[in-house]
């Protein structure tokens, strides 16, 4: 029987390989490549999603994106329970292992690379139906958008970086480092092929999604950093008039809030709903985004900086004097946004307390600020304990504690307010003083800030401006890229660590970040092309 059965199955498959091959090469159905995937409009959206949830990425702004330009722009100072790495960002001792600086650039480039995915499939797709033509469209210019954005943080932070211009080239280990003129002319191709194809808005199901003014908005943020200065107010004025609806949110608390994915002021901005407990994990963003995390999107910012939370950092003494300064006659005066921006005593004009709307303490045992309000907020803020403490981006006034990392508040990558100030500096530094005070000024008026009657030369005029962004987007993670492109980090921060720490950290080096060690390992082309082990 032994031998019968070897026999046949011998015969079986001597006439197996007989067989036509058409009739051996069946393909598995369940089985794609990014070749035979997309097909049809939910699958390029698939892809397009997949892009965007980069943001929430390790690097990004879930987590690590904060800290990273807080610490770095002197905006925030490094309190007891802030440990590991973050450390090293506090006093510039990182180097090129650094992991959230690792993080930061491995995420940007998943971002190219899943931007360029879908501008590579989608372009060889041929839609008929005309709301699938329009949706191509869309897909390709919030691709374009994403890949721009990505490619902006590079050059800005790094300078002359490896660039990957299509889907293929970023499948390849070995790409050189360009120029940095080179970098910005591919920042400025992908934003001008977004704002082709861009919607100016959304309908409430896409909130957060690029619309044609965040991509202008950005191109024209990428023409200041140039010195472009006629260009940049070109494109930047276009979002002041219609068919653009953009407006300052006329409570500046609410920009920070649960409620600002709404904000006429908004935008660009990271959503960060909440999605479900059930199925997402609030320490999603230690490493969780697309593996054991879940439905998350929500950021730690809230909690990590909270001062009755873990408060593993504190608004610098540096970032808290800038909001007293000299009015027009000289004298001393405390800026309103100082007490929207942090917790304090009241000569330095920070918010004196807290907790408007909460209930009665569930803290055990009761704290000392709860003790004579047993029926709830508001409490008196603890600052002989706390000091100086965040309240930008907090909930404290409505909650005594958060009891996870899981802010909703959405992140603001770019808003109006900023806009209108980049738009002020592009005028000053094409000597326009009239126009940047007029916009100065319209940002001040919705704080009840006094109005500047003139801003002198343009020399003054940009140390008005300076400090206008200084104090409007303080904690938004914007003083490190200021700084350095107004070329006057070292001179401003060291003076500023020397008072707070004994030492002046910031030397030349630091400007630039550090190509990491994981990209000179495995991007010969890189490894051979960098200054002292550095950039």
């Amino acid at each position: 029987m032994k031998k019968i059965t070897l026999f046949l199955l011998a015969a079986g498959l001597l006439l197996a390989s007989s067989c036509s091959n058409d009739a051996l090469d069946i393909k598995n159905q369940n089985a794609y490549s990014d070749a035979t995937y997309f097909k049809t409009a939910t699958q390029f959206n698939e892809a397009v999603i997949a892009t965007y949830s980069v943001f929430l990425h390790q690097g990004m702004y879930s987590r690590d994106w904060y800290f990273l330009f807080d610490l770095l722009g002197n905006d925030a100072e490094r309190d007891a329970p802030l440990l590991g790495d973050l450390l090293q960002l506090h006093d510039y001792s990182y180097g090129t292992t650094q992991q959230q600086i690792t993080s930061l650039w491995g995420s940007l480039y998943r971002m190219i690379y899943r931007a360029n995915l879908v501008i590579d499939k989608a372009g060889q797709w041929s839609p008929e139906l005309p709301e699938e033509i329009t949706k191509k469209n869309q897909y390709l210019a919030e691709a374009h958008f994403l890949k721009g954005f990505a490619e902006f943080q590079l050059v800005a932070l790094w300078g002359r970086v490896p660039l990957r211009p299509d889907y293929f080239s970023s499948t390849a280990y070995a790409a050189p480092r360009a120029t940095i003129a080179e970098g910005w002319e591919v920042v400025e191709a992908d934003l001008k092929a977004a704002i082709e194809g861009l919607p100016l808005t959304y309908a409430s199901a896409d909130l957060g999604r690029a619309t044609q003014g965040a991509a202008i908005a950005l191109l024209g943020k990428a023409y200041l950093y140039q010195k472009k200065y006629a260009l940049a107010s070109t494109e930047l004025e276009k979002l002041t008039k219609a068919p653009f609806a953009y407006a300052l949110n006329p409570n500046f608390d609410n920009q920070f809030s649960e409620s600002n994915g709404t904000s006429p002021e908004t935008v660009f901005d990271i959503p960060h709903k909440w999605v479900d407990a059930a199925t997402g994990q609030q320490t999603y963003y230690f490493g969780g985004q697309e593996a054991w995390g879940g439905l998350a999107t929500h950021s730690g910012r809230a909690q990590e900086y909270g001062w009755n939370d873990w408060r593993n950092v504190f608004i610098s003494n540096a970032a808290v004097q800038a909001f007293t300064y000299l009015d027009e006659e000289g004298e001393s005066y405390t800026d309103p946004r100082a007490k929207l921006t942090f917790y304090g005593d009241a000569a330095s004009g920070g918010d004196t307390d807290f907790c408007q709307t909460c209930p009665a303490s569930k803290i055990t045992p009761l704290p000392s600020y709860a003790a004579n309000s047993p029926n709830g907020g508001p409490f008196p803020y603890p600052f002989e304990a706390a000091g100086y403490r965040w309240r930008k981006y907090e909930n404290y006034e409505v909650v005594e504690q958060f009891g996870g990392p899981q802010s909703n508040i959405n992140s603001q990558v770019i808003r109006f307010a900023d806009v209108l100030l980049l738009l002020a500096e592009s005028y000053i530094q094409q000597s326009n003083m009239e126009a940047g005070l007029q916009l100065i000024n319209q940002v001040r008026a919705r704080v009840n800030a006094f109005p500047y009657t003139q801003l002198g030369n343009q020399t003054e005029a940009m140390k008005l401006l300076m400090r206008e962004r200084q104090l409007e987007l303080c904690g938004e993670q914007s003083r490190w890229f200021d700084l350095n492109r107004w070329g006057i980090a070292k001179q401003t921060i060291n003076p500023e660590k020397q008072a707070a720490i004994g030492s002046q950290p910031l030397t030349d080096k630091y400007l630039l970040l550090p190509i990491p060690e994981a990209e000179k390992l495995t991007n010969s082309a890189v490894a051979s092309d960098i200054a002292d082990d550095w950039n």
